[in-house]
């Protein structure tokens, strides 16, 4: 078996674990609209998905050099990522990681910021606006 398989198996999991668990989260009242299930179930899906495209058709993973400190470098940005919401906003926030994980998979940095700032924007507005799911707004108010 291929190491596809297994992560597309573990994906599959995880995903229907994840879904399976968002259906018993409950609030006492109604804090948005849609409900605390909606965004675990819709992300466990798309994991599952993905996890059952990699088991049917799998394909042949290669690593390059510096593949690990690409990796690191992602993983440090998303563990310091919640740290930040809270300080300086979703938007500003989520503009660093996007940045980082940009320039990570060696994005010049003028595309790199304008698609992180796109990104965030975009996220804002879908999460906020249109979810009506209340973000960090940081210090500038945005």
């Amino acid at each position: 078996m291929s190491i596809d398989r297994v992560v597309g198996i573990l994906c599959i999991l995880l995903g229907l674990g994840a879904a399976w668990h968002a259906q018993a989260l409950e609030v006492a009242f109604a804090a948005d609209p849609v409900g605390p299930r909606l965004f675990p179930t819709v992300v466990g899906a798309v994991l599952a998905l993905g996890g059952a495209i990699l088991v049917i058709k799998p394909g042949t993973v290669t690593m390059e050099i510096g593949a690990w400190r690409r990796s690191g470098t992602i993983l440090a940005a998303c563990l310091i990522y919640p740290l930040l919401l809270q300080p300086i906003g979703f938007i500003l926030a989520t503009t660093c990681l996007c940045f980082v994980a940009a320039l990570a998979f060696h994005a010049k940095a003028v595309p790199a910021a304008i698609s992180a700032v796109g990104t965030a924007v975009v996220f804002f507005v879908l999460l906020d606006r249109i979810l009506d799911l209340p973000l960090p707004r940081g210090p500038l108010g945005i």
